[in-house]
C-alpha cells in the first residue's frame, strides 16, 4: 500500500478513543458554515496529533467550487506541547521546506506534532515581517501588517499594524534611527540603517556603497531582545560591504546620509547602546510569525469582516489561491489550510470566502498568511513518529518557504496506551477475501510507541472469518457482521486506568454482493514480455467501498496481448497488440485498454538527437550534455550532463530537455503511467533532481524525483516522480533538471543518466520490467 492511501487510511479512522470533544463542536459549526458560510461540509475526519492539538479533514463545496481543506484546533496553554516559529537552522539566509525544518528540529532533539509554512518571503528566503523565535529578534522591518504572538503564558493573540522603534545610540547622546533588522540592504536603499546578528548567516550580504561598523557586545550572550538594551563597543569602522558576522557581535550598515552618521559618531573604541521596541504589547511575545505583504490581511478583527476585504473591484478580494489561514477562538489558535489551484480536487478559496467561512465558525480573529504554492500542513499521525505531509500543494511538491509555525510535542515517550489498525473501519470486504491488517501505537500523549508482531493478539468475531497472529484476515464465505480485534499482549502496556489490554478493533461487513467494478490502470501500455499488475476496486450499490482480493474475480484477456493470472498480473506478449484485461465478478465486469509493445522507454541514452541541456543562474556555459560510454548502466551509452553552480544566486538549474518529433521541447507519453523513473549515477553533491511534465490543461508541473539535497551518493541508483492523483492526461515530459537553491551549496559536478522509462504500475505492482 503507498504512502498516500496509508495516510488516507489513517485519517478516515473512527480513532474511537481519540474522537475529541471537538467533534461533536465541529459538527454543529459545520451546520452553521453551511447556512452562512456558504459551505456544504463532507468527508470530515479527525484525530489527536498531541495532547491539545486536534487535526480535521473535510471537503468544502459552495459557490460552484470544490475544496481540500484541512483544520487544526491548539490549545497553547496545554503544558504538553508549545508553539515556536523557527526558520532554517535559526537563521534567514536561505528558504527551506516545512518538512526539512521540522527535521532539523527532531535533529535538534525536539519532537514536532504539527508544522505550517509560515510568513511571505523574499527571493533570497528572508522572511517579509517580524519573527521573534523564544524571545530573540530574528528579523524585522519597521512596519508589520499582520502577527501572531505567543505570549510568556503560552496565550495567543492575533495582531496588526504593527511598528518597530530602534535607535543606535552614540556615547555622544546622539541617535540613529535603524530601519531594518536582519534585512537584504540592497543599493536602492539609500539613508537607510541596518542592523546585522548572526541570524542572518555568515556575513551582511550587502552592496559596496555603505558604511559598516563591527559592534563587539558587552554581553556576548545577550541576544536582540524587545525592550532590553544592548551595549557594546565599536571594533570597527569601514567603507565595506559583505562584513562577516560572528557570534557575539553585531553589525551596524548604513548608507546616504545615515553613513555620514555612523563616520561622525562612531570609531573604534567608542560605546554604543541600541534599543529596539514594539508598540501594541509586542515587546512581551516570545514567539511571533507574520503575514507581512500585500495579501498580508486581516480577514476576520472581532468576529467581523473588515469592509476593504468586501470590495470586488480589488483583485486580491476576488481571485481563487491556496490559503493558510491563522485564527483564534476563545483562547485557542486555529490553522487552516486549503489547497487550490487543482480543478477536480481543490479550486482554490477567495479571501472573503474564507473569511465567511471561519465567522461561520465563531472565529474571532483571523488572519492570511502565506499561501498559493506555499501553502503546507504537516500533522503527526497517531502511531507516527514525525508529522506526514496532509495537503496536496499546488507545485505538486514542497516550495521551500521562508520560516515555518512548528507545534512541538514536550513529552517523550512512554507505555504504550493505544493502538491505530489499518485499514481502519468501518470496512466492507468481499467474501473470501484476504487483507492484512497492520498497528501503530502511541502513549497517552499520542507520541509513537513502536509495535512489533509478537506484541499483539488478533481476534475475529465468530462468523465473520478469520485472522492469524500476522494480522492477515480472511473473510468468510457468507454475509455477516462483526469486528476484528488487536489487543496489546507486552507486559506493562495495560491501560492503567482500568487495569485492562489496549486495544482497537474494526467493524467488519462481509458480503458477497458488489454492484460496480473498476480497474487500475484503466488505460495503459507495457512494453513487450513486461509486467505489471492490475487493481481492482468493487464498490456497493451506496457507492461504498468493498476490499476484495484479486483471487475472487474472473480475469480474461483479448486482443492477444497476453495472459493475465488469477492475481491480476498481465505479462504482454513479445511483440506488439493491443486489446483489454476483463475482471468479473457475477454480472459485474469491469475492463482496461492495453498496448503491449510500444515501450514505455521514453530516453534510452543511446544517442543525442532528441536531449539538449540548459541552464539557468549557472556560471555560463558550464552546462554541457554530452553520451559517455562510462559509467553505463544498460546498453552502449549514458548522457553525461556536467555543471557549475559555484558562486550564483537564487536557484541553479542544470536540464536535460526532451524533444519531441519536430524538435521542440515536450515528449507526449500514451497511457496514464503512475510514476516516471531514471537510472541516475549521483555525485554525492546533494543536490534535488526534479522532473518537469506539461499535463493534459496543458500547465506545467515539476515533481520531485528526489528529495531537497537528496543526490547524496556515489554511483547508480534509480529515482523516481509519481505521479499525484487527480493529474490530467495525457503528459509531455519537458526535461530533468539538477537543481540548488542553497547559497552554501553552490558547487559544480557530473551526473550521469540512463534509461528514462514512465512506469505504468500500480499500488500494490510492480512497475513494467
Amino acid at each position: 500500500m503507498g504512502k498516500r492511501r496509508r495516510l488516507a487510511a489513517a485519517l478516515t479512522s473512527v480513532f474511537a478513543a481519540l474522537w475529541l470533544p471537538l467533534a461533536a463542536d465541529f459538527g454543529r459549526n459545520q451546520a452553521r458554515a453551511e447556512e452562512t458560510g456558504g459551505f456544504a461540509i463532507s468527508g470530515t475526519a479527525s484525530f489527536q496529533a498531541a495532547p491539545g492539538v486536534s487535526h480535521t479533514s473535510f471537503t468544502m463545496t459552495g459557490e460552484g467550487l470544490k475544496q481540500s481543506a484541512h483544520l487544526m484546533e491548539i490549545d497553547p496553554k496545554n503544558p504538553h506541547i508549545r508553539l515556536i516559529a523557527y526558520s532554517s537552522r535559526g537563521e534567514v539566509s536561505e528558504q527551506e521546506t516545512v518538512g526539512r525544518m521540522i527535521g532539523e528540529l527532531e535533529s535538534l532533539g525536539m519532537h514536532a506534532a504539527a508544522g505550517f509554512n509560515g510568513d511571505f518571503f523574499s527571493a533570497v528566503g528572508v522572511p517579509s515581517g517580524l519573527q521573534i523565535t523564544d524571545g530573540e529578534i530574528v528579523t524585522s522591518p519597521t512596519t508589520i501588517k499582520t502577527m501572531l504572538l505567543v505570549m510568556p503564558d503560552g496565550s495567543v493573540r492575533l495582531q496588526d499594524s504593527v511598528r518597530m522603534t530602534a535607535t543606535l545610540t552614540a556615547d555622544d547622546g546622539e541617535t540613529l534611527s535603524i530601519n531594518m533588522i536582519n534585512r537584504t540592504r540592497v543599493a536602492s536603499h539609500t539613508n537607510y540603517a541596518f542592523v546585522y546578528t548572526p541570524r542572518f548567516g555568515d556575513s551582511t550580504r550587502t552592496p559596496e556603497g555603505g558604511v559598516e561598523a563591527v559592534i563587539a557586545l558587552s554581553d556576548p550572550h545577550h541576544k536582540l531582545t524587545a525592550g532590553q538594551t544592548l551595549t557594546g563597543t565599536i571594533e570597527s569602522v569601514s567603507e565595506t560591504a559583505d562584513t562577516p558576522i560572528s557570534d557575539g557581535k553585531l553589525v551596524l550598515s548604513a548608507s546616504g546620509t545615515k553613513a555620514d552618521w555612523v563616520r561622525e559618531h562612531t570609531a573604534p573604541g567608542r560605546k554604543v547602546k541600541l534599543d529596539i521596541s514594539f508598540d501594541k504589547g509586542v515587546n512581551e511575545a516570545r514567539q511571533v510569525i507574520s503575514g507581512n505583504s500585500t495579501l498580508g490581511f486581516v480577514l476576520l478583527k472581532d468576529g467581523q469582516i473588515p469592509a476593504d476585504l468586501l470590495d470586488a473591484s480589488d483583485p486580491n478580494n476576488t481571485e481563487l489561491h491556496p490559503r493558510t489561514i491563522l485564527a483564534t477562538k476563545q483562547g485557542k489558535l486555529y490553522v487552516f489550510a486549503v489547497d487550490g489551484r487543482q480543478p477536480g480536487f481543490s479550486d482554490g478559496l477567495s479571501l472573503p470566502a474564507a473569511a465567511r467561512y471561519l465567522q461561520s465558525l465563531g472565529m474571532e480573529q483571523a488572519i492570511n498568511i502565506d499561501g498559493g504554492g506555499s501553502t503546507t500542513y504537516y500533522a503527526r499521525i497517531p502511531g507516527d513518529a514525525v508529522p506526514s505531509l496532509l495537503n496536496r500543494p499546488s507545485d505538486g511538491h514542497e516550495r521551500p518557504v521562508g520560516n515555518a509555525l512548528v507545534v512541538l510535542a514536550t513529552t517523550k515517550p512512554k507505555h504504550r496506551d493505544g493502538l491505530a489498525l489499518t485499514p481502519s473501519g468501518p470496512l466492507r470486504i468481499l467474501s473470501g477475501s484476504s487483507v492484512r491488517f497492520d498497528a501503530k501505537g502511541w502513549d497517552r500523549y499520542y507520541n509513537a510507541v513502536p509495535v512489533s508482531p509478537g506484541d499483539l493478539i488478533w481476534t475475529a468475531d465468530p462468523g465473520i472469518g478469520t485472522i492469524d497472529r500476522t494480522g492477515l484476515f480472511t473473510a468468510g464465505a457468507n454475509p455477516a457482521a462483526g469486528r476484528i480485534t488487536a489487543a496489546d499482549d507486552t507486559p506493562g502496556n495495560a491501560d492503567r486506568a482500568n487495569k485492562s489490554r489496549v486495544s482497537q478493533s474494526v467493524d467488519i461487513a462481509v458480503t458477497d454482493r458488489i454492484a460496480r467494478l473498476t480497474l487500475l490502470p484503466d488505460n495503459f501500455v507495457v512494453e513487450a514480455g513486461g509486467t505489471i499488475a492490475l487493481r481492482a476496486k468493487a464498490y456497493d450499490e451506496a457507492g461504498h467501498e468493498v476490499l476484495l482480493s484479486p483471487d475472487r474475480l474472473d480475469w480474461s484477456v483479448e486482443g492477444g496481448i497476453g495472459t493475465v493470472s488469477g492475481q491480476g498480473v498481465l505479462r504482454a506478449v513479445y511483440g506488439e497488440a493491443s486489446g483489454k484485461v476483463a475482471a468479473r465478478y457475477g454480472t459485474v465486469s469491469a475492463e482496461a485498454s492495453v498496448v503491449a509493445g510500444k515501450s514505455p522507454l521514453i530516453e534510452p541514452f543511446e544517442s543525442a538527437g532528441r536531449i539538449r541541456s540548459s541552464e539557468a543562474r549557472t556560471v555560463p556555459g558550464s552546462v554541457t550534455l554530452s553520451l559517455a560510454s562510462d559509467p553505463v548502466r544498460f546498453g552502449d551509452h549514458s548522457a553525461k550532463l556536467t555543471y557549475d553552480f559555484t558562486g550564483t544566486s537564487g536557484t541553479s538549474g542544470a536540464y536535460i530537455n526532451f524533444l519531441d518529433d519536430g524538435g521542440k521541447t515536450g515528449r507526449e507519453i500514451g497511457g496514464k503511467p503512475a510514476r516516471f523513473g531514471v537510472w541516475l549515477y549521483g555525485d554525492a553533491n546533494n543536490h534535488i533532481l526534479r522532473l518537469g511534465v506539461t499535463d493534459g490543461t496543458g500547465k506545467n508541473r515539476i515533481w520531485n524525483m528526489t528529495a531537497s539535497g537528496g543526490i547524496n551518493w556515489t554511483g547508480w541508483r534509480y529515482v523516481y516522480a509519481n505521479v499525484p492523483e487527480g493529474t490530467v492526461f495525457p503528459l509531455k515530459v519537458r526535461n530533468v533538471v539538477v537543481e540548488e537553491a542553497s547559497s552554501s551549496n553552490k558547487n559544480a559536478g557530473v551526473l550521469y543518466f540512463d534509461q528514462f522509462r514512465a512506469e505504468y504500475a500500480v499500488e500494490g505492482g510492480s512497475p513494467a520490467n
